[in-house]
């Protein structure tokens, strides 16, 4: 999930005029560019150093990791529920961040959706053939193909979803917040970043209650990572 990061500055000519009289103002020169010299931005590369980001691997930070995400309910609500077991790895190349990796695993069993129920929907959610069938597909997984860059923070992380034994292109929109090295990790570095993505329910074969609970399926993912040892 490391981004490729790139600041575009611009420059802003002031021309003053005198308070007086109706001279003229010269109109300013041309000033040739070189090329080579028109992007004076950083390059991603560049970017994670003056952050301080080290490349190497990256594991989950499950105690500060959430994964949330909603369907519509009769087009009244955004029906909001969470998985609470699930795990990521980056590989980062703080050489050329484009070449980066990632990689996902989510336990279908950990789906929490604070029904007044109880557990038993969740269980029923998890379990039954025409939700998630865990007992058949007992892992959702992730893993990227492609990171471009969408300028200053911001990336998308383009890779394959695989649900209920169906495999589809899923694409990321990430955020990174941050990098801190706090004294609990000694040299390690923790990196931050804010995630959203959308796909349909009905491209991986779910096809259950449409279209009263919706085929858009919307996921936002708050996540650290720390550098292995």
């Amino acid at each position: 999930m490391a981004l490729r990061h790139c600041f575009c500055g611009a420059s802003v000519l002031i021309l003053l005029a005198g308070c007086g009289g109706e001279a003229d103002v010269p109109e300013p020169a041309p000033v040739a560019v070189d090329d080579a010299q028109a992007d004076t931005g950083p390059t991603p590369s560049q970017m994670l150093a003056d952050l301080g980001v080290s490349a190497g691997i990256y594991e989950l930070e499950k105690t500060h990791a959430s994964l949330v995400w909603t369907v519509s309910h009769n087009g009244l609500s955004k029906y909001t529920t969470r998985f609470t077991e699930f795990d990521a790895t980056i590989e980062l190349d703080a050489e050329a961040p484009e070449r980066s990796s990632l990689v996902a695993s989510i336990n279908p069993l950990s789906v929490r959706t604070d029904h007044p129920s109880g557990p038993d929907w969740d269980i029923t959610l998890a379990s039954d053939a025409k939700w998630f069938n865990a007992e058949a597909f007992p892992a959702i997984t992730y893993r990227s193909t492609e990171m471009t860059d969408l300028g200053g923070l911001r990336g998308r992380v383009h890779g394959d979803l695989s649900l209920l034994g169906v495999t589809q292109p899923v694409a990321l929109d990430v955020t990174m917040n941050g990098v801190r090295n706090f004294p609990w990790y000694g040299e390690r570095d923790v990196i931050g970043f804010s995630a959203t993505a959308t796909l349909k329910r009905s491209d991986f074969g779910m096809l259950a209650l449409l279209p009263e609970i919706g085929d858009e399926v919307s996921i936002q993912l708050e996540v650290e990572f720390v550098q292995a040892e």
